[in-house]
């Protein structure tokens, strides 16, 4: 080989070996690039996790905030009802005690007019019997021709069919639950303010007498030529 084919073989080593040098470096720098975004991105995405932890953090405790909020907010209107359903009761029931107090004050007037001596009278009679219980508004012991008689009065603000049902039902039981007056015969009545006009009918067909609202007090409202049934111990 002669010096002039040794020098161009010179020249495309040293060119080959500049292209490699080039190349490693321009790979170095590629590497080293790829590594900067890497970096970066990860900083990015510990920034953004950062970020998320904190928002997801800030959004528990609002809505945990919120919670004890409406949990306190929903105890107050708890409290509220609650009150509001005492007053309510409370009212129902002094409406309701309305026709038994005038009931209980026109007693001895009403049944007086009868003919009858009023021996005693007890409101608001409670006695339970095999689990159950019965109230009774008014209970009383009256003579007529040297007879006893127990008078039992269920009072109501509005009188209904199923008010009669209900006290017929009551006289069914009554010596169950009152068993020391079994000897002595059973009327009843019933007092209301006002009434459906077939529960009153129904009523009196029942042999039942009827305590009526008239003005400030309680009359009679059964018709003339009733005649009240009278229920003893066994029938």
């Amino acid at each position: 080989m002669t010096k002039a084919e040794l020098r161009d073989v010179d020249r495309r080593i040293e060119r080959l070996l500049k292209s490699q040098e080039e190349f490693r470096k321009s790979q170095e720098e590629e590497f080293r690039k790829s590594q900067e975004e890497f970096r970066k991105g990860n900083e990015e995405l510990r920034e953004a996790q950062k970020k998320t932890d904190e928002q997801l953090k800030k959004t528990d405790e609002e809505l945990r905030a919120m919670f004890k909020k409406r949990e306190e907010e929903q105890k107050k209107v708890d409290k509220q009802i609650e009150n509001l359903l005492k007053s309510v009761d409370g009212v129902t029931k002094g409406i309701g005690r309305i026709p038994e107090g005038l009931a209980f004050a026109s007693f001895k007037r009403i049944f007086k007019g009868l003919g009858m001596s009023i021996e005693w009278t007890n409101p608001n009679l409670r006695r339970r019997c095999n689990g159950k219980e019965m109230e009774i508004d008014i209970l009383s012991l009256v003579k007529k021709d040297n007879q006893n008689f127990i008078i039992s009065i269920e009072a109501k603000v509005y009188l209904t069919i199923k008010d009669v049902g209900d006290l017929l039902e009551d006289i069914k039981n009554f010596y169950n639950f009152f068993p020391e007056y079994r000897d002595i015969p059973l009327i009843a009545g019933l007092a209301f303010t006002n009434y459906a006009e077939n529960a009153k009918v129904y009523a009196e067909k029942k042999g039942i007498y009827l305590l009526s609202l008239s003005d400030d007090t309680m009359t009679l409202a059964n018709s003339k030529d009733f005649n009240p049934k009278v229920w003893v111990y066994g029938n």
